[in-house]
């Protein structure tokens, strides 16, 4: 099997909670007139193999072009990826749609697929798209008044733009639990004050507002220059929590307040990188119980 080299303890953490909510969202949703579809906008490989599985440095390499490293690690430690552990929830979904963006991916998974879940092969929808216009496009397909459907993000790095999360929401019918870079929108301003020209634009897309740059880097003054002539100089003013208090609000804000408070900070050698939020798009009083399920899951 090829696999994608990345992951540790959190990404099993992740996984986990993903897994048990779609075993709990099929189970308490098979007698319920709706055909059900899971959705994976980033699915990768299948698989993974955390860094620690290799035993030497050098052995850790990937291929030239497409990130999936060769057979040299302890298989023992492989990691099965988000759209695996789907194609295991039983009752089935009637649709599991998987994109990612890297054709070595796709080959993978559907070679994966074919191995592992041939029965399910004509449930399944493989893309090669950016996951914005993936998801978009899902979006304008299906009639919504007859389908529901559990969306995992799952991005590398600042991939999700706020309006494809609007465009979610707008569907009314979509539960999405979304691993927000968190650490990756803290890294996009330095010590010093200074936002990356190129990441600062990203962090704007995927907060869909600029005004967290207002926040983020403030004037002090500072004894310096000629006579030591107090002198104004920018600094950053915020951390990763605070990015995820933002980020938080503002996918609140995208599903008309329709987000679980308690979130799930993951990452490693005690740095947070990622925070795991859960936000469901039908705004009936009947579909808290999404957010009861999604609670239950996190704990």
């Amino acid at each position: 099997m090829s696999a994608q080299a990345f992951g540790d303890t959190h990404t099993v953490q992740k996984l986990d909670v993903v897994q048990r909510y779609l075993q709990t969202y099929a189970t308490a949703l098979k007698f319920q007139p709706f055909d059900l579809i899971y959705i994976d906008a980033c699915a990768g490989s299948g698989s993974s193999v955390p860094k620690s599985a290799f035993k030497e440095e050098e052995a850790f390499r990937q291929t030239e072009f497409e990130g999936l490293v060769s057979p040299v690690a302890d298989t023992d430690e492989l990691i099965v990826g988000s759209a695996v552990r789907a194609l295991g929830v039983n009752p089935p979904f009637a649709k599991y749609l998987f994109n990612d963006s890297k054709k070595a991916n796709v080959d993978a998974l559907k070679k994966t697929v074919k191995d592992q879940y041939p029965y399910l092969i004509d449930r399944i929808g493989f893309s090669r798209l950016d996951a914005n216009e993936m998801l978009r496009s899902i979006c304008s397909k299906y009639d919504w008044t007859k389908t529901r459907a559990v969306v995992f993000l799952d991005p590398f790095g600042l991939q999700i733009d706020y309006e494809t999360l609007q465009i979610l929401a707008s569907t009314q019918a979509v539960d999405v639990w979304y691993l927000v870079p968190v650490f990756a929108m803290y890294r996009q301003v330095s010590g010093s004050g200074e936002i990356n020209p190129d990441g600062g634009p990203r962090v704007d897309s995927a907060l869909g507002t600029s005004t967290w740059r207002d926040v983020a880097v403030v004037e002090e003054e500072e004894l310096g220059g000629l006579f030591d002539q107090p002198q104004l100089k920018p600094k950053r003013a915020v951390d990763v929590a605070w990015f995820e208090a933002v980020a938080k609000e503002r996918i609140g804000a995208a599903f008309g307040g329709r987000i679980l408070d308690e979130t799930l900070p993951l990452g490693r050698n005690g740095i947070q990188e990622f925070s795991l939020m859960f936000a469901w798009a039908n705004p009936r009083e009947k579909a808290k119980l999404a957010a009861k399920l999604a609670k239950a899951v996190l704990v």
